[in-house]
């Protein structure tokens, strides 16, 4: 036995070694647009696209169900928190191409307000209006001072085209970053902005030279 024991150590080490490995656990823990089909009515998966191409905002009872089917599913990845990440300009912070990422985290409860008592008791949830979008400090970005008290607050909403995902614990959800006045702080809403802009103005090409005359948008991969 004693001369069998290296061996079966080398094969536990083996066998736990390819139980996590990145490659073939890589995207579990995502929701992305196939698990989002698979969790979603399909009437609202439509819709959430339609509003993808539009720009529209997400209809509220929507908003209701995805928050639903999302913290259903980060549940089941032993999610307690959740978290608005973002890359906010940091001025003369030193880290290069935005390296230094920031979120605002917040645990899975929320208040029940349809409950009779005045003193609202409390339930584990995802609200939906706070999937969508959150309120933060935005004064100190860049580098602080910039901006009036009464107008110092900044807003995170989701980059719906950047899919949600589970990391120790933690539900994160990916995040544009902009003053209370709409202005930029943060490094992915130019990204966003300018993809906007190439949407716009290549379909406007495509239909100048009649091509793609029937298509509603376009997708850049620049760097992929």
């Amino acid at each position: 036995i004693g001369s069998r024991l290296p061996h079966l150590f080398q094969i536990r080490r083996t066998f736990g070694a390819m139980a996590s490995d990145a490659l073939t656990t890589a995207g579990k823990a995502m929701f992305d647009d196939v698990l989002m089909a698979q969790k979603l009515p399909s009437a609202v998966m439509q819709r959430f696209n339609e509003c993808l191409i539009t720009g529209d905002p997400t209809p509220e009872e929507d908003q209701k169900v995805i928050a639903d089917a999302i913290y259903t599913w980060a549940r089941e990845f032993g999610a307690i928190d959740f978290a608005h990440w973002f890359f906010p300009l940091r001025g003369g912070g030193g880290a290069v191409g935005g390296m230094l990422g920031a979120f605002k985290r917040d645990t899975l409860i929320d208040l029940d307000f349809g409950s009779k008592y005045t003193t609202k008791p409390m339930k584990a949830c995802l609200p939906h209006e706070r999937l969508f979008q959150g309120e933060t400090d935005g004064s100190s970005f860049p580098n602080g001072g910039l901006r009036v008290t009464h107008s110092a607050a900044a807003f995170t909403t989701w980059d719906r085209t950047s899919a949600p995902f589970v990391l120790n614990k933690t539900l994160y959800i990916p995040c544009a970053f902009v003053t209370h006045f709409g202005k930029c702080i943060d490094e992915k809403t130019p990204l966003l902005r300018s993809m906007d802009a190439v949407k716009v103005q290549g379909l406007r090409l495509l239909k100048a030279v009649g091509l793609g005359k029937e298509a509603n948008t376009m997708h850049s991969y620049l760097g992929w």
